[in-house]
């Protein structure tokens, strides 16, 4: 199904800690993990166990070649939860997010994966995935998903506008449909916060096209792939309508060595949704 493929990273920046938001009372709670967990690796338990540790209830994971089913079986082992993956075919279509959602707290309304077709991608097809999923608490709704750009030594924008591209207008139509619900998503972009097509994605702008504009909510300063790196794995999300809690890296993994069959680690974001539910 898929061959043989080698990501590069660039050079590590410095730690650093950000500082904890405030609880707003009546704000839904939102954790999200997100992890690039190595196409070769099949270690579904060791993957779960890792994740579990974290407690979200929204899991991104990159390079996912192993069921969907498989996956979501064992995140429910592990956490005493009932995990489900997001509503899409059986079929792979390309490296996106794939999207589990703890089904006690979230109800998905819709969602698919589609391959974003972009002439020139590099490594693999790149695919654009996106749920819509309601707090069944307060019925209040959100946009997730992702996608995972292709590795371009010295950056290749216009690629990258296209394989992103794809996805915005997956999440455009869901948030024309479901309310203008806030939109949060995960991924390996290969390129870190200081370059050119992450600045601009969080200005709005994907190539010449204007969406929404987005905030870092993980706010990871350290390497995400398991040599020295900048953060690379990021979790964007529209600013006005979550508030930080706390996120970053997790506490798993060491630097030079894989973690579990993944040669980058996990990172998550601690939220609050406080846009009002519609």
């Amino acid at each position: 199904m898929t061959k043989a493929h080698h990501w590069l990273c660039i050079p590590s920046s410095p730690e650093a800690t950000s500082a904890p938001g405030l609880p707003v009372e009546g704000a839904v709670g939102v954790k999200l993990l997100q992890w690039n967990v190595h196409w070769e690796n099949k270690d579904a338990a060791g993957l779960a166990g890792i994740i579990a540790a974290n407690h979200p209830d929204i899991i991104g994971l990159d390079e996912l070649t192993l069921p969907l089913s498989n996956m979501a079986e064992a995140l429910s082992a592990a956490s005493g939860r009932p995990f489900r993956t997001q509503p899409r075919g059986s079929t792979w279509v390309g490296y996106g997010t794939d999207i589990f959602y703890n089904s006690e707290k979230w109800e998905a309304l819709e969602g698919g994966a589609e391959a974003a077709a972009c002439s020139g991608s590099r490594g693999g097809e790149r695919a654009a995935n996106w749920v819509v999923l309601q707090d069944r608490a307060s019925g209040s709704k959100l946009i997730t998903g992702g996608t995972h750009t292709s590795y371009c030594e010295h950056g290749c924008d216009t690629l990258h506008a296209c394989e992103l591209g794809h996805m915005y207008q997956k999440f455009m139509e869901m948030k024309s449909k479901f309310e203008d619900a806030p939109v949060v998503w995960m991924g390996d972009m290969n390129r870190n916060m200081h370059t050119h097509i992450i600045q601009e994605l969080l200005r709005g702008h994907v190539g010449p096209t204007n969406f929404f504009p987005v905030a870092d909510l993980a706010r990871t300063q350290t390497n995400t792939y398991y040599k020295v790196s900048w953060a690379i794995d990021h979790i964007f999300g529209e600013g006005d309508a979550f508030r930080f809690v706390s996120g970053g890296r997790t506490s798993q993994g060491i630097t030079g060595q894989h973690l579990v069959g993944a040669d980058h680690f996990p990172i998550y974001a601690d939220l609050q949704l406080v846009a009002p539910a519609r």
